[in-house]
């Protein structure tokens, strides 16, 4: 995700956001433990890291609240002090979607909440999402191939996002279902690629060789650690 800001300030938010990412242990054997199948404990924690910081950077285009990053426990955050800049703040003891939002609490704009492994998702169409929605419940949904999502945010959020099956093919589908039933707009944002098993490596270097900039620090990484 990459930042664009004559681009973002042409499409200024209409209500305050609170936006959050589900981070993993950015050290090697602790994150993304399927691609070690394939590549060295330490390639993968140097790809993580520069995923994260790509999907931290990213999202601060998006005009929020509060910017928070959900740590396992208090050894994650330790862990991931030194990856996560300001206006980040870390807490601890959140490991799952329901939780996240629940921690989130209400707000007038929308509660977003990112995946840190899908570092090509585009940060224009969530602006945009943003900027066309008027009504008092709806939700956006970043769908992956495979039926995860890379990025579910809402307005007016409490029961559409309870109990959300985060990780799970079966959570796009699950969105879907949800806001047809209940009447809300959903509006969904570009295919990304989620980067946790091994072929997803090879389409992440497909997508870094054609959009570099939308996240400039994995792709410097798989340069030079190729």
């Amino acid at each position: 995700m990459s930042r664009n800001v004559s681009m973002i300030e042409a499409m200024p938010s209409a209500a305050p956001n609170k936006i959050a990412v589900l981070a993993e242990v950015p050290l090697p054997g602790r994150c993304l433990p399927d691609l070690l199948a394939a590549h060295a404990p330490e390639w993968v924690a140097g790809l993580y890291a520069a995923m994260l910081r790509d999907t931290l950077d990213g999202l601060l285009s998006i005009d929020a609240s509060e910017y928070v990053v959900y740590a396992a426990d208090d050894e994650a955050a330790i862990a991931l002090a030194a990856h996560v800049p300001a206006p980040w703040r870390i807490v601890a003891g959140v490991v799952d979607a329901s939780a996240a939002f629940a921690s989130l609490g209400a707000t007038d704009g929308s509660a977003i909440l990112a995946r840190s492994d899908a570092p090509s998702a585009p940060i224009m169409p969530i602006l945009e999402a943003l900027a066309a929605s008027s009504a008092a419940r709806s939700v956006m949904l970043g769908p992956s191939e495979d039926g995860r999502a890379w990025l579910v945010g809402a307005r007016g959020h409490d029961t559409l996002v309870a109990d959300l099956p985060w990780g799970s093919p079966e959570l796009v589908a699950t969105m879907r279902v949800r806001c047809t039933k209940a009447s809300v707009t959903l509006r969904e944002l570009p295919i990304a690629t989620i980067v946790d098993q091994p072929s997803a490596v090879l389409a992440l270097l497909e997508e870094l060789r054609r959009h570099p900039e939308r996240a400039p620090r994995t792709a410097q990484f798989v340069v030079t650690h190729a």
